[in-house]
């Protein structure tokens, strides 16, 4: 043998690339571990399958679905974004905002029917008020009826849109002009009476109404 096959025997191999490393380390794992970055499924309780490229991920359950909304709604609660109210106290408040109201809407309704129609719609008339007449009929009628069906929690939604009505009239025409205080005439009594009509035809009569009652019968 020659000195010079003597020599490259006896030379150390040259240092292998970072990229031949990693291509031996990824020969010697071969199928035995799980690929990286790959997603993957149950398949009825067999073995995992690789699941194929662009599935959606299967839907949640039921029971992963009530478990996650319950806790939106508890982290909810706890970062004070969400007050719950008990449903007794909700139909309680709602009850007592309707008899108030009701009570004087009927009220203002039984002053003009003492009144008469004559001098109601006198008074409609030195306002400015179209039809005057007309206007107080329907106007007596809608504080009567109007306010006792929202102290029996009937009809609510209709009851309430039409006192709203009313009252967002008598501010246009009867005190618009006067500013906000009720001592010089003013319109703060008619929008808060209004604003809380409207409120109880969106929001509802609540438990304690007939509305409830005739909705469970039905």
């Amino acid at each position: 043998m020659s000195s010079y096959a003597r020599t490259m025997q006896t030379r150390p191999p040259e240092p292998k690339s970072p990229e031949e490393r990693a291509a031996e380390a990824l020969a010697a794992r071969g199928d035995h571990a799980e690929p990286r970055g790959l997603e993957w499924a149950e398949s009825g309780g067999g073995p995992l399958r690789r699941r194929p490229p662009g599935a959606a991920s299967r839907p949640a359950s039921g029971q992963e679905a009530g478990g996650a909304a319950e806790e939106h709604e508890s982290r909810a609660g706890a970062d004070g974004d969400v007050v719950p109210v008990p449903q007794l106290v909700r139909d309680t408040v709602l009850l007592v905002a309707r008899v108030v109201l009701g009570v004087v809407l009927v009220a203002h309704g039984l002053q003009k029917v003492i009144q008469g129609v004559s001098a109601t719609a006198e008074g409609f008339g030195t306002m400015g008020i179209p039809l005057p007449d007309a206007a107080a009929v329907v106007t007596m009628a809608v504080e009567l009826g109007g306010g006792a069906l929202l102290i029996l929690g009937l009809l609510t939604p209709i009851a309430g849109l039409l006192c709203a009505v009313i009252l967002a009239g008598a501010i246009v025409f009867a005190h618009l002009g006067n500013g906000i205080f009720a001592a010089d005439g003013g319109w703060e009594v008619a929008a808060g009476l209004g604003v809380s009509a409207l409120v109880l035809a969106v929001v509802g009569p609540g438990r304690f109404s007939l509305d409830q009652r005739l909705l469970r019968n039905r």
